[in-house]
């Protein structure tokens, strides 16, 4: 059982409530996007929840017929979950500290420098993507959010830090 996902899937559906509840005060044609999005987050963290007791569920009633031997499909999943365990899941949480930072960031930095850091420091950590895509990702990001939440919302939105906003 990897712990840390089933922890992450917990996790993450708690926030993805907390933002639901959140924007049901909103003005019903702002609230639309969030909902639709806790909606997902959600339904993405009860799945990553389901695929580990699902998991559990199916080592449990699998037969042991002994113990595993060098070659065999038991001894290669134990080495699997060996691995797994040895991984450093403090990441994934040091990733959620550092969303945490990144929603305080915003009103002093505005989005546009909030977010762009926050998204170049938890793709340094987690390290699997490059730094082309990474940065395609990134645009894309900040520009779909600046659509929908500035263009067809017309929330205010605070790009660039107090100062330098008109």
């Amino acid at each position: 059982m990897n712990i840390s996902r089933l922890v992450l899937g917990v996790f993450a559906i708690g926030v993805a409530a907390a933002f639901f509840i959140t924007a049901l005060g909103y003005p019903a044609k702002a609230a639309n996007m969030p909902l639709i999005y806790s909606v997902v987050v959600a339904l993405l963290g009860a799945a990553m929840v389901g695929q580990e007791v699902l998991g559990i569920l199916r080592r449990r009633q699998a037969p042991i017929d002994g113990a595993a031997t060098p070659g065999s499909d038991a001894f290669a999943e134990e080495a699997v979950s060996d691995e797994v365990t040895h991984r450093k899941p403090w990441k994934a949480m040091l990733v959620f500290l550092l969303a945490a930072v990144y929603l305080y960031s915003i009103s002093i930095m505005g989005y546009l420098i909030a977010t762009v850091s926050f998204m170049v420091l938890a793709l340094t950590m987690i390290g699997h993507v490059s730094w082309r895509f990474a940065a395609i990702g990134i645009v894309l990001l900040v520009a779909v959010v600046c659509a929908v939440f500035i263009g067809f919302l017309g929330l205010p939105v605070s790009l660039l830090p107090p100062p330098f906003s008109s």
